[in-house]
């Protein structure tokens, strides 16, 4: 389950510009280029190799062999038994295939492991999918209050503009004094020093940001986002406790399965540990030919002649044979013929039973039984780290809301302040210090609103994410 997928509103797409990257369009481009995705899915790789892996043990295998060879010296020839002592050419030819029968069940068990092991590397990517959201999202906002606080910098900036040509305007009059105009250049160089502070801000959090999206060169220079909907606040709201978001956390997270896959394969590895302390039953089959050089073949036909010798007993007599080998020559059989000749099978069963290994099979259990007790541990404290970070991020967005709720208020005092000093000061009943003064609490105000909305609606975006929901603007 893919937990960080992305909603946006509809006021985003009526004002971004064309080239403006919505978060959603952020999150499919990371999911695509991202590294670390991109080395969490290898992972599915590994584990469809291993599932392939785990089903070929259970089919026999097959290979083929072959050798060439010249003895020199006396030797008992195989094809011909017979000694042989000048130099020899013989080779051999083979193919052999062999199967297990039984093993304790180590071949159904490796394939059970191998498909939970896949299962948890699909698992991992959608942890890193989530991580990669999250990043996004924060990443994102980021770009979006930077780019806030420098339209505020470039407001005050405009502003003290204003004034400045207004007070130079008084100053030549001779209503208003020299010390005025310093008082509010000051202002100006202050502001602008401020937006140049608030560009820069703008770019380094473009780079982070094209930095999570692997971007380079000139995509990354033509970054820029979509401003966020204008019923952004209306639809920031925060639960009334954490239990929620902890139960869906524990039940739904990538994070709490994975941890449930490792202790069912650390099970998995005792029972093949265990699995070493049965009989292996295996079959074996092999065929083979072989030529040899020194197996000769008879060319010709010899000449046989019978001689009968009689007998005291007129009934019988005897026969002696004389062979003529003069017309007989021999030669090497041929390759065809010593193949089909020397052509041999064997069938073979093998039974082995593990009886004393060096405390080899013990000390493997053993280390599987302590592997299942890490596993179950290690499921505890994700649990536990997953509920106190649920929890964490709910106190974190409560704790937004107040300081956000508090720099509110203190924004709409600071701008009647400055409503209050700018008629005061336009009435000669102020001077400019006092005046920016005003108009430094107020940007101080503006500034400390605007940070706190936005970590207010990331907060609680965090926390909707922790409850199941997708991650929206």
């Amino acid at each position: 389950m893919l937990l960080a997928c992305v909603v946006l509103g509809p006021a985003w797409s009526q004002t971004s510009g064309s080239n403006a990257w919505t978060l959603q369009r952020c999150l499919e481009h990371a999911l695509e280029h991202n590294l670390q995705l991109k080395q969490a899915e290898l992972g599915i790789v590994r584990g469809e190799l291993g599932e392939l892996a785990a089903k070929g043990a259970f089919l026999p295998n097959l290979n083929a062999s072959s050798s060439y060879g010249v003895n020199i010296g006396q030797r008992i020839d195989p094809f011909t038994n017979t000694f042989a002592t000048d130099a020899v050419q013989s080779s051999n030819y083979g193919m052999s295939s062999g199967v297990t029968l039984f093993n304790g069940f180590q071949n159904h068990l490796n394939l059970r492991r191998a498909r939970l092991g896949l299962e948890l590397a699909q698992t991992n990517v959608e942890i890193a999918q989530n991580n990669v959201a999250l990043s996004l999202a924060s990443g994102y906002l980021n770009v979006l209050f930077q780019k806030e606080f420098l339209t505020i910098a470039q407001l005050n900036a405009e502003a003290t503009g204003r004034q400045v040509d207004r007070v130079q305007k008084l100053v030549n009059a001779g209503a208003a004094a020299e010390s005025d105009l310093y008082d509010v250049l000051a202002q100006q160089a202050s502001d602008v020093s401020s937006v140049v502070a608030a560009e820069n801000g703008v770019t380094l959090a473009k780079l982070a940001l094209a930095q999570l999206l692997q971007l380079s060169g000139d995509d990354a220079d033509a970054l820029d986002v979509a401003p966020p909907s204008d019923d952004l606040l209306e639809t920031t709201q925060l639960p009334l406790s954490a239990d929620a978001a902890v139960a869906f956390a524990r039940n739904a997270f990538p994070d709490m399965k994975a941890a449930e896959l490792q202790v069912t394969d650390a099970y998995l590895g005792l029972d093949l540990a265990k699995a070493q302390r049965m009989p292996r039953v295996a079959m074996s089959y092999s065929l083979g030919s072989g030529f040899s050089q020194n197996r000769q073949t008879m060319v010709g036909t010899p000449d046989t002649t019978l001689y009968f010798i009689e007998t005291n007993d007129p009934m019988f007599s005897l026969v002696y044979p004389d062979v003529n080998m003069d017309n007989v020559t021999f030669e090497t059989m041929s390759f065809q013929d010593q193949f089909t000749n020397n052509l041999n099978q064997s069938i073979f069963f093998s039974l082995s039973v593990p009886i004393f290994n060096n405390f080899g099979i013990h000390t493997n259990i053993e280390r599987a039984e302590v592997d299942v007790l890490s596993a179950k541990l290690a499921k505890d404290q994700t649990e536990q780290a997953l509920t106190q970070t649920v929890e964490q991020a709910y106190a974190d967005a409560r704790a937004a809301q107040r300081t956000f709720e508090a720099n509110d208020r203190a924004l709409e005092a600071a701008q009647l302040a400055l409503t209050n000093a700018e008629a005061r000061f336009e009435a000669g009943a102020i001077s400019a210090l006092e005046y920016a003064d005003a108009r430094t609490r107020l940007d101080n105000a503006r500034i400390n609103a605007l940070r706190t909305q936005y970590d207010f609606v990331f907060k609680t975006r965090i926390l909707d994410f922790y409850l199941g929901r997708p991650l929206s603007l």
